[in-house]
């Protein structure tokens, strides 16, 4: 019995690639990573992160926007809020 629930456990847990991400903020770089978990990206950092439906906008440009908002956000000290690209 054990055998069979550490395989399902197994098969139930997906590794998404995750890729790099930076922005440019006031002359500082901030970067994080992305990833796509079906048609929702996910951008995550040190101190956070963000997701929004990838719907027909391209990953990385998708990506940097909502890291840019995610850093904003943190120096404002308020949760990042979802933009329009």
């Amino acid at each position: 019995m054990q055998h069979l629930r550490s395989n399902t456990i197994g098969s139930a847990y997906q590794r998404y690639e995750r890729r790099p991400v930076s922005c440019e903020i006031d002359g500082e770089i901030f970067t994080g990573n992305y990833w796509i978990a079906g048609m929702i990206l996910v951008v995550s950092t040190a101190t956070g992160g963000a997701s929004r439906q990838l719907a027909n906008s391209e990953p990385e440009y998708l990506a940097k926007i909502l890291l840019t908002n995610l850093v904003q956000a943190n120096r404002a000290g308020k949760p990042a809020a979802a933009q329009e690209p």
